[in-house]
């Protein structure tokens, strides 16, 4: 069973040192001098009870990174906020319960608190609410917040101050963005606290920016053992290393725990992980405007369902863009849809997003027009193996089969032939302008890596900057 670690990482029970670094970790760029706004001063103790956060349904911490990012810049302490990583592909509530239960009496102990916050989201609700069901548990909550999933009423029955903030609360937001959302946030603060807060919106922060994390099996969530973590400083107008050698480099053990690592708020950064007969997943982010301890690695051995369904040759790239809100092809359309007739309806920025991908010697091609990927967080860009070498922007038919367990949960494919290098001589840029904020484009630029050997991941931040 892995709980969690000082720092909001999972352990086992006797609390896992840190991962290996291979050079001092409180160590700062020397040009990592940042101008910004700080953390507004810290929230007494006996306000701020411990926060255990709960996923869902093929989820992870990462559903609850901005958030927390958000508490901490209202002066919340951030090694107060925890998130409980569990197999988001299994069905054992009962397990999963027992290990709510276990991370929260952990928490109870290292704190000396008689009591902390649970929020869940999704099935996480689900697995809160039978928690909730026991009245020896129900003692353990102060307060409970159930996003987007079965609501207060165990909660108000066990007598615990319920708030469950959802999509039909939240209009026109989804059920991931009701997690992720500043309105959602806004919502969980002023319950938890009893107080508007003073900040909502993600700015960088007055100070070098601290990162740690977990690279995991996904969606099993374990830890990757056997892989190796190398941080490299990127050019941000090409992806390409700046520099011979890593930032850090990180050997990961059964815990997934690695960090911290300290890194600009001005700079880009590619997290690269490695492990024998797995050639290379590099995850390329927006900047990171605040220090975060629930960064997630989303990772998986060779032999895993999305690495098996991924068509892989030295002639194209794979990328896989995602967010932590979901994107909207056409708001007209149901997740499943899709077909010809979508790229000839108007466009309308406040309700579509525009996801346009552009690779060495092709034109731009917008995702979302073409491919309608309603209600999806992941989306799988490569070129199919039925059609080498041309892009017919249509659905990837491995990821669609029945036998693919995992493929398509929260996730959609488009056939885009993006032609790679050996070694990488150009750059693929994903350019991202979130719906209805047209004037804050979002764009990640990585090297056109062969996908016999590198599986590129793109993650957009589910905040505008």
């Amino acid at each position: 069973m892995k709980l969690i670690s000082k720092s909001g990482l999972a352990v086992g029970l006797a609390l896992s040192l840190a991962a290996c670094s291979s050079d001092d970790a409180d160590s700062a760029p020397e040009e990592a001098t940042e101008t910004g706004t700080p953390d507004l001063p810290a929230i007494p103790l006996e306000k701020a009870l411990p926060i255990v956060f709960v996923h869902g349904f093929a989820g992870s911490a990462q559903q609850y990174e901005s958030q927390a990012i958000r508490f901490a810049a209202n002066g919340y302490p951030r090694e107060r906020i925890f998130a409980l990583d569990h197999d988001g592909a299994g069905l054992d509530l009962v397990g999963y319960v027992s290990q709510v239960d276990a991370l929260v009496d952990e928490v109870r102990e290292r704190l000396d608190v008689e009591k902390v916050f649970l929020v869940g989201h999704s099935r996480g609700t689900l697995v809160s609410s039978n928690y909730l069901g026991d009245a020896g548990r129900a003692a353990k909550i102060a307060k409970y917040i159930s996003l987007d999933g079965g609501g207060c009423g165990v909660a108000d029955t066990a007598g615990v101050p319920c708030l469950a903030p959802s999509q039909a609360i939240l209009e026109g937001q989804a059920h991931v963005e009701v997690a992720t959302s500043k309105e959602s946030f806004a919502m969980q603060y002023e319950f938890l606290l009893g107080e508007k807060p003073e900040v909502v919106d993600i700015v960088r922060q007055d100070k070098p920016v601290e990162l740690s994390g977990r690279v995991v099996n996904f969606p099993a969530n374990t830890g990757r053992a056997g892989s190796t973590l190398e941080v490299w400083e990127v050019d941000s107008d090409t992806g390409h290393h700046v520099g011979d050698d890593p930032l850090k480099t990180f050997s990961i053990d059964e815990s997934g725990d690695w960090g911290p690592v300290v890194v600009s708020a001005d700079k880009h950064y590619e997290w690269a992980v490695s492990a024998p007969n797995s050639g290379t997943q590099r995850f390329y982010m927006q900047r990171f405007l605040r220090s975060s301890h629930l960064v997630r690695l989303l990772s998986g051995p060779p032999d895993s369902p999305i690495r098996v369904a991924t068509n892989r040759t030295p002639n194209h790239s794979t990328v896989l863009a995602m967010r932590m809100r979901e994107w909207y092809g056409d708001p007209g359309q149901t997740p499943a849809g899709g077909g010809g007739g979508l790229a000839a309806r108007p466009r309308d920025p406040a309700k579509m997003d525009q996801l346009e991908v552009t690779s060495p010697g092709a034109d731009p091609v917008d995702i979302m027009r073409p491919r309608m990927s309603n209600g999806v967080i992941a989306i799988h860009i490569h070129d199919d193996a039925a059609t080498p070498g041309e892009s017919t922007y249509g659905a990837l038919a491995p990821f669609s089969d029945p036998s693919c367990t995992n493929c398509t949960a929260f996730q959609t494919t488009a056939d885009v032939f993006m032609k790679a290098s050996d070694p990488p001589t150009g750059t693929i840029t994903l350019r991202n302008v979130p719906r209805g904020e047209t004037d804050k484009p979002q764009v990640i630029n990585v090297p056109n890596w062969p996908s016999t050997d590198s599986l590129i991941t793109a993650v957009f931040s589910d905040y505008p900057q």
